[in-house]
């Protein structure tokens, strides 16, 4: 049973590599640069 589900289940999924593309490549680059640039620049880090 679990191996007739699986399939079906990464059949269905294609559309998730539109999706974690971009996040990815951008959403995941401009929160972490942000948040390094904002931990750098405050006047208390230690």
């Amino acid at each position: 049973m679990a191996t007739a589900f699986l399939p079906s289940i990464l059949a269905d999924a294609s559309f998730l590599s539109s999706i974690f593309v971009p996040v990815i490549g951008w959403v995941v680059p401009i929160a972490t640069f942000s948040f390094l640039f904002l931990y750098i620049e405050r006047e208390d880090v230690a």
